[in-house]
């Protein structure tokens, strides 16, 4: 009996040994697995820092972009240590927390941080407003890293963050105006109606329902924080699909233009669904409670009434060109009248009239500008006006606003005052708002012909949020102060309830942006060009003339009207889709061979510019009104100049000498991206 427990014991120990074995090898196999994972990653970790940091690697432009960078911040530096002297220490260096002292410093300090956060992140790919939001958070929370940590920004006023984010949402409605393309938006159709209604307010709702289920808001206020989310930001939307339309991708069937199209209109949406919201979602005291309700229903109505004929004479203002006859003189008019609707209708409680001002002011303006009206005021049509006004204020955000508006708003969010439960359900309403947003977005382009890949990818597209979460996200919480803090009437409870509600607002935008912003700049770079069809002019077909209809032997012999009709029976597309396919793919030309060219490719690429130069000119003439497709020469010079802008290196031809070889590489003469787009012009 003994004999058979002993022996089943050693089976026992026996089998114990070969599982102890397994697992060691499993284990073992495991460990060898994870180290190899970990070896592989660390490898191209290396390899991708190696690749974007190391200078060796640059190219010409990136070391000339960091030498740029290392001498502005050099004079940044000198500026502000003279600014030290001029000012003295009380304004210009740090103060004490709860003081007046360092209020300029603060403000520098958070600008000059964004900035160098912001280039960072877009030397990785990413959205520079992403960098600039995270500074100004880390700034603020600085204090709670170490018990003799302080906090850097805590003396800048509070007038002085709310001014900041007037002044950029000013800025990012007036740029949104002048960049609208009225005739962009008729071509696409219902499709870009349904696409910047639709998505949004029901996001808005179903944020709202997220509000009320998650933080217990009252209703008005969760709507007001829907809306707040429901925007989607042009500053990445915008520039993610200008690349896929400078690429090629999907111009054919015209996504990016759908998609900027619905984008400018987007924020007018959410801009006016959160004035109305708002003024129900604070309460107010009033020992007059019949006027009290009443203006409280007619504040938004009047907000938006306001906006529309402030934009109206503010456009028609700036129509009168024979006056603003500078391009310097147009951006001061066009940045100080937009200011000046923003900051006084601020002063009059009806802030949201002084944001639509700046946008319609700058839609009236685009339209009076192409189309040269009053007659007696304008000096002429011009689309330059347009873009030039634009450009210039693209730049005041890009440098003051952007970094400003967005580390302001980080530096707002004050992890000691957010309750640890918070950032979870604010996560969960962002989500689960983009659950119910993305579907409806992929609905509302059905009916335009796009394939179900290419309405997905629209879908992912209107998924970015940043410029007016970050504008309109403290705003309750400021109302809440506002209405509430000192007034006797509303106890200290009840003040604590409604400012939580406030930073919940606030947490929950920023989340927003910080979830939101690089995902969908991720989708875009990279199903763009998986899902969309490559619709750009190949070198191959730069080179082949025969098949062309539009060739420039086919259409030499003809007179002016017979061009026209020519060029009206033979466009499959619009002409601009035809000139934008040209410049890009004779800007493709040059940059795949880091421009040095043979002279059979200096061949197709003068034939090319050519043959854009005539057709340039063949579309300035006025053709008749059964001839729509030819009237957009401004379209084809906006092409023209922006690619001006874009074309990156030199051109370099071969020797006069050495054009009898076949395609020698030595160049000795260069053409600046000047001389490029000159020669379209």
């Amino acid at each position: 009996m003994s004999e058979g427990k002993d022996e089943k014991t050693k089976k026992m120990a026996h089998f114990e040994v070969e599982m102890d074995d397994d697992h060691s090898h499993d284990r073992k196999s495991f460990g060898q697995k994870l180290a190899r994972t970990g070896s592989a990653f660390t490898k191209s970790t290396r390899a991708w820092m190696d690749e974007r940091l190391n200078p060796h690697n640059f190219t010409e432009q990136q070391k000339h972009g960091l030498f740029d960078m290392a001498s502005n911040v050099v004079l940044l530096i000198i500026f502000y240590c003279a600014m030290v002297f001029m000012m003295g220490g009380n304004h210009m260096l740090p103060g004490d927390a709860g003081t007046e002292e360092g209020k300029m410093f603060c403000l520098i300090l958070i600008w000059f941080c964004s900035l160098i956060a912001g280039w960072c992140m877009d030397k990785i790919g990413m959205p520079p407003l992403l960098g600039m939001l995270l500074s100004g958070m880390i700034l603020k929370n600085w204090q709670y890293l170490s018990d003799e940590m302080k906090d850097p920004v805590a003396n800048l006023p509070a007038t002085w963050s709310e001014g900041i984010r007037a002044a950029g949402l000013s800025v990012i409605l007036m740029r949104s105006g002048l960049e609208l393309d009225i005739p962009q938006v008729k071509k696409a159709g219902l499709a870009a109606v349904r696409l910047t209604c639709l998505p949004g307010i029901l996001e808005a709702f179903v944020v709202a329902a997220g509000g009320v289920i998650f933080f217990d808001m009252e209703f008005p206020l969760a709507i007001s924080m829907g809306f707040i989310l429901a925007a989607v930001s042009p500053a990445v939307v915008v520039v993610g699909m200008f690349n896929l339309q400078k690429g090629g991708y999907g111009v054919h069937k015209g996504i990016p233009s759908l998609v900027v199209a619905a984008a400018s209109f987007d924020d007018v949406v959410a801009i006016s669904g959160f004035s109305i919201a708002i003024s129900f979602a604070i309460p107010h005291n009033d020992s007059d409670e019949g006027h009290s309700m009443f203006m409280t229903l007619m504040h938004g109505p009047l907000e938006i009434i306001l906006g529309v004929i402030l934009g109206m004479v503010g456009g028609h203002i700036l129509a009168m060109t024979k006056v603003w006859n500078m391009r310097w003189k147009r951006t001061a008019i066009t940045f100080g009248l937009g200011m000046a609707f923003m900051f006084g209708m601020l002063d009059l409680g009806f802030s949201g009239a002084g944001a639509m001002g700046g946008l319609i002011m700058g839609m009236v303006a685009s339209v009076r500008w192409r189309d040269g009206t009053p007659t007696r005021l304008a000096k002429r049509k011009d689309e330059h006006y347009i873009h030039q006004t634009e450009s210039d204020l693209a730049a005041i955000w890009s440098l003051i606003c952007q970094p400003l508006l967005f580390g302001v708003i980080g530096s707002a969010l004050d992890f000691g005052l957010i309750p640890v439960e918070t950032i979870p359900k604010s996560m969960l309403v962002c989500f689960i708002g983009l659950c119910f947003r993305l579907p409806m977005a992929f609905v509302a382009t059905y009916g335009k012909g796009l394939t179900e890949k290419e309405r997905a990818f629209v879908a992912l597209s209107w998924i970015p949020k940043a410029t007016v979460q970050a504008a309109l996200c403290a705003v309750p919480l400021q109302k809440i102060k506002d209405a509430m803090e000192n007034d006797p009437h509303y106890s200290d409870a009840e003040f604590e309830k409604w400012e939580k509600w406030g930073y919940d607002v606030l947490t929950t935008a920023v989340l927003s942006i910080l979830m939101t912003a690089p995902l969908g700049l991720i989708f875009i770079q990279v199903l763009g060009p998986r899902w969309l069809s490559h619709d750009i002019i190949t070198e191959d077909d730069l080179s082949d003339t025969e098949n062309d209809p539009l060739s420039v032997e086919s259409l030499g012999g003809l007179t002016e009207e017979e061009r026209i009709l020519a060029l009206a029976s033979s466009l499959d597309g619009d002409l601009k889709t035809i000139l934008t396919n040209k410049l890009n793919a004779a800007e493709h030309l040059v940059e795949k061979n880091h421009g040095k060219l043979s002279h059979s490719q200096l061949e197709i690429f003068q034939k090319q510019m050519f043959f854009i130069k005539k057709i340039a000119e063949i579309s300035n003439i006025d053709a008749a009104d059964r001839i729509k497709v030819l009237d957009t020469p401004g379209n084809f010079f906006k092409v023209a100049s922006s690619h001006q802008r874009r074309v990156s290196g030199s051109i370099s031809f071969p020797p006069e000498k050495e054009r009898s070889n076949s395609a020698p590489e030595t160049p000795s003469k260069e053409i600046s991206r000047k001389h490029f787009a000159s020669a379209a012009l």
